[in-house]
């Protein structure tokens, strides 16, 4: 088996606390015993949602690595705090910072809205002093109490804004969050906005286009930063087994390296200079991330054997976490189809 190259080493402080706190949660987490808030306390405490984007990408591998759940929900909170800093408005991300609040992204309508698959669902009005909110968010991780939660809106004419919002704020329906196959710790649910009323100081731009081009790089950067985690962990736990009658599958353990190591070296590449990288370059390296992890958890399901059967194994826990992989926003197939329209 081939090794994939760190291109960056350790580039966070408390990296060994950080990779042993989630190996071991990893479990209850998936199953729902517990959830992801701790995780975000803890890297709030030594400072570690708010890095810049390498840092960022080596922190939410190596968390996938051990716990996708969580890795997942510390990209929510990354972008959450990037939205807000971006904002021309105020913005409260010291708390999210911190760790003490929750931030949600439910910005994947932003993005079908700009590529022109279809309009942001959610519409507003203008009052006095803000706007009124109306509308379905479909889907939506970390939605927890309290949580502030950023969104794309629709304004008459072809107006689009994105607004902040509280899951507590007065008419905020979250759902109850339904069983999933995995990530059942991460408060994964739907909302209903019915006349939520927001103020000025809630409204971060009125430019979605200029938004989502400026947040687009980060968003997808960080999401194939959990699919090489991901992968990384199947292909380390594969190669150890590629012995006796799992020997014929040595070659394909090689490819799938070869592919990850492939991955990576863009990621981190792309990380540092992420103002430069073209559009069809992100969404090609967000579509093999995915790729790369989905065939290293089957594979890894297969040379396991039995063992891996097993619904408590992690074996079983990394293949139903990459089974997640293409449905998120953007999907496979919405990748695949903003790719086609690039050639």
């Amino acid at each position: 088996m081939k090794s994939a190259a760190d291109p960056v080493g350790q580039q966070y402080p408390h990296r060994e606390r950080v990779i042993s706190y989630f190996r071991r949660r990893a479990a209850e987490v998936d199953g729902g015993g517990c959830d992801v808030r701790d995780g975000l306390r803890l890297l709030g405490e030594h400072g570690l949602l708010d890095l810049d984007l390498p840092s960022s990408v080596a922190l939410i591998e190596d968390i996938a690595a051990e716990c996708l759940s969580s890795a997942f929900a510390v990209w929510a909170q990354r972008m959450v705090i990037e939205y807000l800093a971006r904002a021309v408005t105020a913005d409260p991300a010291d708390e999210l910072r911190s760790g003490r609040m929750v931030g949600a992204t439910a910005m994947a309508p932003a993005l079908r809205d700009v590529a022109g698959i279809q309009p942001v669902p959610v519409l507003a009005t203008r009052t006095a002093d803000g706007l009124r909110l109306n509308g379905p968010i479909s889907w939506a991780s970390n939605l927890f109490p309290g949580a502030l939660v950023v969104l794309p809106v629709r304004l008459s004419g072809d107006a689009r804004a994105v607004v902040r919002l509280r899951t507590t704020d007065d008419g905020v329906r979250v759902a109850p969050a339904p069983d999933l196959l995995a990530l059942n710790g991460t408060a994964s649910s739907s909302v209903t906005l019915d006349d939520v009323h927001i103020g000025r100081d809630a409204v971060l731009t009125e430019d979605l286009p200029g938004f989502v081009a400026a947040i687009r790089p980060t968003f997808l950067l960080l999401q194939t930063a959990y699919c090489s985690g991901l992968a990384g962990r199947s292909l380390a736990e594969t190669g150890t087994r590629t012995v006796g009658v799992n020997a014929a599958f040595a070659e394909q353990v090689d490819a799938l390296s070869t592919a990850h190591e492939s991955v990576r070296q863009r990621l981190y590449d792309y990380a540092t200079r992420s103002d430069q990288v073209a559009v069809p370059d992100l969404l090609r390296l967000r579509l093999e991330g995915v790729q790369v992890a989905v065939a290293a958890t089957r594979l890894e399901a297969t040379v396991r054997g039995g063992a891996g059967y097993l619904a408590a194994s992690d074996t079983s826990r990394r293949l139903r976490e990459a089974a997640f992989l293409p449905i998120q926003a953007p999907t496979e197939g919405q990748l695949r189809w903003e790719l086609s329209r690039f050639n």
